[in-house]
């Protein structure tokens, strides 16, 4: 292996990431020079493919290799032009451009929200005193677990007990606490690569990455609201299929229920665990798109055997999430205020999103499709024709653009676009501008 990637406190895919960037900014690697395709580093490397691809993936989304269909993966000139800028200052001091129109932010918009009725629930918790002397549980507050328990099975049909979920600040603090129960398992998939945080925590803890297409994983991480960067949503067959293959190949499932509230067209489909009975998947949840992202409460559902292993450990660990912010969720939704923060965000995004596309038909015309996603606050708009794919983000991004994701097509460029942090009365101006980028 080369002496440059032997680096174990850096992950993987970033050690492929910093290798072929010095070459590209020392011009070991020249503008124009192809890159090897992603099965012959992975060889040279001795790396799996999901590594070497997910690196090639960044520096791509960093403008120092761009992707050819069908060709391959070749050195752009804006490395050249940045060695400059990237011998002069590291990564954390280095200025970024402002984002104007961040159609990639997972925040949520402030009209959605109640901030006075949360105010009140949180000086409601603060006001008890005695409960708040003392550490809280390294599971979670059981109160606000019995909730969740209703909650999930009345709307999720998960099957569980309020012994059976974890409460931490976050998916990520969920995730550092399962890989230790699951540490038989090596080799780990994820149906929608995206995730990249919840990739970083199983490289952090020995996993390697697969590609559940060309080797089978022992663990595959499915977000079946939030199947792709596009907002596709597996249909009730799709993840039964999931379900019979994980349990015909012995593969342990983690079902991140990602998005699930917001299922604008239909009925939301069942959950993975609730058709499996219980057994065999792990399932996680997040608050941070229905209430706000700084309200750190996530929880996870661990079927029986796993329960028992976390049982036994589980006073190693500490409570990750705010007690105070465990005990006002815990009354919010006994009050029914998790149910009409639901429909009243649901309704707003909706509105949003159709706002979001009409204006993209107008301005577009017919030089672009655009599609509402299925759920959240995807739209794709499919530009025709529309040239190479990293100069228009270069342009894009100067103009104070940000994007959910971005790549090739058969017609031309398809990005992503959420709604979430834009607000309406700047759509038109923000599509124009784009227009502009083409």
């Amino acid at each position: 292996m080369k002496p440059e990637l032997d680096n174990q406190s850096v992950h993987r895919y970033m050690r492929v990431y910093n290798y072929y960037k010095q070459l590209i900014l020392s011009q070991q690697l020249a503008p124009g020079s192809r890159l090897p395709s992603i099965r012959r580093c992975a060889a040279e490397l001795q790396m799996s493919r999901t590594t070497v691809e997910t690196a090639y993936m960044v520096l791509a989304a960093d403008g120092y290799i761009i992707s050819r269909p069908q060709s391959g993966f070749y050195v752009t000139d804006i490395g050249r032009t940045r060695k400059t800028a990237e011998f002069q200052k590291s990564a954390d001091q280095k200025e970024k451009k402002p984002v104007l129109y961040n159609f990639a932010s997972a925040s949520v918009d402030r009209e959605t929200f109640r901030f006075e009725l949360w105010r009140r629930y949180i000086k409601s918790a603060l006001r008890q005193d005695e409960r708040l002397l003392s550490y809280g549980e390294p599971q979670g507050e059981y109160d606000l677990r019995e909730v969740l328990c209703r909650y999930l099975q009345n709307n999720r049909n998960v099957v569980c007990t309020p012994e059976h979920i974890v409460i931490g600040a976050g998916v990520q603090s969920l995730l550092h606490i399962l890989c230790p129960l699951i540490e038989g398992r090596k080799k780990i998939a994820f149906y929608n690569p995206g995730f990249r945080q919840g990739r970083a925590v199983f490289e952090d803890h020995g996993f390697e990455l697969c590609d559940r297409k060309q080797e089978q994983p022992d663990v595959c991480y499915v977000s079946p609201s939030q199947a792709t960067a596009w907002g596709d949503v597996l249909s009730v067959g799709e993840r039964m299929k999931i379900l019979r293959e994980a349990s015909e190949k012995n593969i342990l499932l983690i079902e991140d229920d990602y998005n699930s509230e917001f299922c604008y067209y239909h009925h939301p489909s069942p959950s993975i665990q609730g058709l499996a009975g219980g057994n065999g998947v792990i399932y996680l949840g997040t608050f941070s798109r229905l209430l706000l992202p700084s309200i750190r409460l996530s929880f996870m559902v661990l079927p029986p055997d796993l329960l028992e292993k976390y049982q036994r450990r589980r006073d190693f660990y500490n409570q990750t999430a705010s007690k105070t912010e465990q005990i006002a969720l815990c009354q919010f939704i006994r009050d029914g205020h998790l149910e009409s923060q639901i429909r009243k965000s649901r309704k707003h995004y909706l509105a949003k999103t159709k706002i979001l596309c009409s204006e993209a038909k107008r301005i577009f015309v017919e030089e672009a499709k655009v599609t509402a996603g299925e759920t959240g606050f995807v739209s794709l708009l499919e530009i025709f024709g529309a040239g190479n794919l990293r100069e228009v983000l270069y342009r894009a991004e100067e103009k104070g653009f940000a994007f959910l994701s971005a790549d090739e097509s058969e017609q031309g460029i398809r990005l992503a676009l959420s709604c979430a942090a834009v607000p309406v009365e700047k759509f038109s101006e923000a599509l124009q501008l784009l227009k502009q980028c083409f």
